[in-house]
């Protein structure tokens, strides 16, 4: 005998009940949240399940973080609850969008034709009204979650799991300084706690980071060169550049082909991801002095970006609801990004070796140093390259801290910190984190010392520590060689002998973009490194020294800039 959706909807939610019933006393059993699931699931393929039936899912769930906070599956439950009323928001909006079309042809039917249809759909446009009253294109994701995670860090501020909810939190529900003092107050409660920062450093220094983002430009001749801090996977076949007018500039698109391991194999030619791309323009436009800017669209692929309300259900346990309610499970581009980015030309550096964008508008958070615009060949010839280098070191110090924090916030930060130690001297994840601050306001001095306590502090991680060191030793020497070298003198080498450097990833070395000469003798440098490595990028770069390192094959795959 069939029976009735009503009969159904009572089936579900007795069954529903009984699995909750037996969740209070097992409420970690991986089969119990399974089969719980698997209700949602049935009722949404039968339309046996609406919006407000979701939404107490997420009240259960909020009950049961009571119960216990860090409850994994629950956790995984919870999201997926969440996916599916995003699904039953794309099947309502496809649902709109047929309604729309269903009104346009009633208006070409006769009166008799239109009865009918109307009848047809009347079911269909209750079912819509009902999800959309049960607050189905009222639910906010970033606030739902914002909510709960306030609640479980109240709660219980040892909570990974409602740390990391945080993560994904939109930048505009979010109050800087109350975040600030939400995590400071765990802290300072109990500075050994891991979780808290984590969550800390993360919100410092990574927070609204997510997408990519350009280090610096350079122009030299015809063609425009853009470095990346990341390798990335640029798709070229849709990059586009254009004119002040909005019309696109022809040219042709290349990029600094990453050699594996010294490997001469012909498909690392075929490899789609590097670390600097160019635009090679058909004709000479920027010299005609008529192009006052230029503007880049540039798409990417990047698989970790975290989205709630975008998800992807290739893999995905949902994958067949998704596919009934949307007619494909084709989601086109899932993974493609863009970056919009415009180009002053009157912010090109008008000196004869290096054409490099100098745009303050890029980096006007306070504290970040200020670039002149009006560099020539007639200034002072070190002023010209501290200004190039500042420029860069300021961009890379700038992609590494949040997007809400600039250097005063940072130093307001590190007082605190020098407080909490003054109470816990021996806490390793305070010295971690102010270490990571002064790096970034390059007191290269005080790093150094904080790097030698953790060495002690924190002994298991020494080689790592080292390799810390290293990196600052590279910077403070960089640092030091623009700041002292003599006017006019290009020709001074970049000493970095006996520093026990085994390698130079990029981007790490890359503020030494125009010093030409550089010695790395004595160190621990092996081929092994040489397709990421920094040097292949120093475009300036004309004499290497390389004597006494575990080189035994080095193939340099450097491009030389026309000068």
């Amino acid at each position: 005998m069939t029976k009735t959706s009503e009969e159904l909807k009572k089936i579900l939610k007795d069954e529903n009940n009984m699995v909750e019933d037996i969740l209070n006393t097992f409420n970690k059993c991986n089969e119990l949240w399974f089969h719980k699931l698997w209700i949602i699931k049935y009722g949404l393929k039968d339309n046996l399940i609406d919006m407000k039936d979701l939404l107490n899912e997420l009240e259960y769930c909020k009950r049961s973080f009571y119960k216990d906070d860090r409850n994994y599956h629950c956790w995984n439950y919870r999201s997926y609850i969440i996916s599916c009323i995003h699904i039953i928001h794309k099947k309502l909006n496809n649902m709109n969008k047929e309604n729309k079309e269903n009104k346009e042809k009633e208006k070409n039917l006769d009166e008799t034709n239109k009865t009918h249809q109307t009848h047809q759909t009347h079911q269909t446009i209750q079912s819509n009204q009902s999800n959309q009253s049960n607050g189905c294109f009222n639910f906010d994701v970033y606030e739902t979650n914002y909510k709960l995670s306030k609640m479980l860090i109240e709660n219980n501020f040892s909570n990974f799991s409602a740390w990391f909810l945080k993560y994904s939190l939109k930048k505009s529900i979010i109050d800087t300084n109350n975040e600030l003092n939400l995590i400071k107050n765990a802290i300072f409660t109990d500075p050994f706690d891991q979780s808290l920062w984590e969550f800390y450093k993360w919100f410092l220094f990574q927070n609204g980071n997510d997408k990519e983002e350009i280090l610096f430009i350079l122009l030299n001749n015809n063609t425009i060169y853009l470095f990346f801090p990341n390798l990335i996977n640029l798709n070229i076949s849709k990059c586009i550049c254009y004119d002040n007018n909005n019309k696109e500039i022809k040219g042709s698109w290349d990029k600094h082909i990453i050699k594996i391991n010294n490997s001469n194999n012909i498909n690392d030619s075929n490899n789609k991801e590097s670390f600097v791309f160019s635009f090679t323009f058909d004709k000479n436009y920027l010299l005609l002095g008529n192009i006052p800017y230029i503007k880049f669209v540039l798409y990417y692929y990047k698989y970790n970006i975290y989205v709630p309300h975008q998800i992807h259900y290739e893999q995905n346990i949902l994958k067949d609801i998704y596919r009934l309610y949307n007619n494909s499970s084709k989601e086109n581009n899932k993974y493609e990004h863009s970056i919009i980015y415009q180009i002053d030309i009157t912010k090109i550096s008008k000196c004869q070796l290096f054409n490099i964008l100098l745009d303050n508008n890029q980096y006007n958070r306070k504290g970040i140093y200020q670039f002149s615009n009006n560099i020539d060949d007639n200034n002072d010839q070190n002023k010209i390259y501290y200004n190039f280098y500042k420029y860069i070191n300021s961009s890379n110090i700038l992609l590494n801290i949040s997007t809400n924090m600039d250097l005063h916030l940072l130093n307001l930060e590190l007082e605190q910190i020098n407080e909490l130690l003054l109470l816990e001297n021996d806490c390793k994840f305070a010295l971690y984190t102010k270490f990571e601050i002064l790096k970034r306001i390059e007191h290269f001095e005080e790093a150094l010392k904080v790097l030698d306590y953790l060495k002690q502090v924190d002994f298991l991680r020494l080689e790592y520590y080292k390799d810390q060191e290293t990196e600052i030793l590279i910077k403070k020497r960089i640092h030091d060689y623009y700041e002292t070298s003599e006017k006019g003198n290009n020709n001074e080498m970049l000493d970095l002998t006996h520093m026990n450097i085994k390698s130079i990833i990029y981007p790490l070395m890359i503020e030494a973009f125009f010093i030409p000469k550089i010695d790395l003798s004595n160190n621990s440098i092996s081929e092994g490194y040489n397709g990421k490595g920094t040097l292949n990028f120093l475009y300036n770069l004309r004499e290497l020294c390389l004597n006494n390192n575990k080189l035994k094959n080095f193939i340099y795959n450097q491009l030389i800039l026309d000068s």
